[in-house]
């Protein structure tokens, strides 16, 4: 499938430039198809929906592991990066003297499970960037022998910077530490093997990049670490057999509690189909294309963008600093452009089904909405 092929799915694109695909993706046909045909189970065929939700939920694990290089086995379906993150915490024992090392761009949901006991009391270390990027050398020299974990976002959502999950994982192991990674950012944008990557967790939403919706999150659990003992036990990750004993399951819907979100699970299908269809390898060229070539325009411009025009170190989020930006994102948006301030910095997230004629209403929005002041 071609970017203009995948374009054609998206109602919303007749009628908008929509460029902020890390906060919520737009809906395409076969998802509302999906749904529709969900709903109509669900008023029509009740029943049959309870015995097919295994089913269903693992096909959606299946497919998202042939997306980024993992195994079914290893995939929890749950409700947001923010629970696969907070799950993943969980399963790392702190130790005395112990510290956790993060980097200077940290997402909240990365953090705060570690501040809830008995992890409260490990170190925390923070990586501070520096020129805007986060060196590997400088999280080399934070991590040590002491080190339990690394926790990084693949890639930062307020900066826009990725890391190199690959070399952060060789550093991280050498000391006997575990890398801990939100992909919120990254997958569904990005060409992932997570197999290749060696990250021990990587917790991610449907939402954003993977063409899905809200309240269907997952989280990997690299094969390795699936004995682990879940903080919490329910029908779906037991293997029901015996009541008076625990018997967990030997694969990751061990860490699943019960009944996931159905018609999540039927509108998160088609999308990742959709990129499966189109490969993951096209999709992060097509992204990498569009942001670089919307940085180019936003720096001609004259405006101060963090995110890194080298490609081996953005993926589909670019962050600027313009003046005005909360009147110029009103303007945009009554223009037919929709974009987004995080953190007093303006936004902008092409996807695959995003052309440059979508950047260029942007960028023709900036050069009106300055007219005009």
């Amino acid at each position: 499938m071609t970017p203009s092929e995948v374009r054609d799915l998206f109602p919303i694109l007749q009628e908008r430039a929509y460029l902020f695909s890390g906060g919520m993706a737009p809906a395409s046909a076969p998802m509302l198809t999906a749904v529709e045909h969900h709903l109509a189970a669900l008023a029509h065929r009740t029943g049959d929906l309870y015995p097919s939700f295994m089913d269903e939920t693992r096909a959606l694990r299946e497919r998202l592991a042939a997306l980024m290089g993992a195994d079914a086995e290893e995939i929890v379906v749950n409700d947001s990066t923010s629970a696969g993150s907070s799950l993943a915490v969980s399963l790392v024992a702190p130790k005395p003297g112990g510290n956790v090392v993060f980097d200077g761009f940290p997402y909240p949901s990365s953090v705060y499970p570690w501040m809830l006991p008995p992890r409260d009391r490990l170190e925390r270390r923070f990586v501070e960037p520096r020129e805007g990027l986060i060196h590997l050398e400088d999280m080399e020299r934070a991590i040590d022998d002491n080190t339990v974990a690394v926790s990084v976002s693949h890639v930062t959502p307020a900066q826009g910077f990725r890391h190199d999950l690959t070399a952060l994982a060789e550093i991280v192991h050498a000391h006997g530490a575990l890398l801990l990674v939100d992909g919120a950012q990254s997958a569904g944008a990005l060409n992932i093997d997570l197999h290749a990557t060696g990250v021990d967790f990587f917790a991610t939403t449907a939402m954003k990049w993977l063409l899905g919706t809200a309240g269907v999150g997952y989280l990997y659990v690299a094969k390795r670490h699936l004995e682990r003992q879940p903080p919490t036990a329910g029908w779906v990750s037991t293997t029901r057999t015996d009541m008076e004993q625990l018997r967990l399951l030997p694969n990751a819907e061990r860490f699943q509690l019960g009944m996931p979100n159905l018609m999540g699970v039927a509108a998160c299908l088609p999308g990742i189909e959709i990129l499966l269809e189109t490969g993951m390898a096209a999709v992060e060229a097509h992204v990498l294309d569009l942001t670089g070539y919307c940085i180019e325009g936003l720096q001609d411009r004259g405006i101060t963008v963090r995110t890194s025009l080298d490609p081996s170190r953005r993926g589909g989020v670019i962050a600027a600093e313009i003046d005005e930006a909360e009147a110029l994102q009103a303007f945009l948006t009554a223009r037919g452009v929709d974009t987004y301030i995080l953190r007093n910095l303006f936004r902008v997230d092409p996807h695959i089904f995003n052309n440059h004629t979508d950047i260029d209403r942007l960028l023709e929005g900036i050069d009106a909405f300055r007219a005009s002041n």
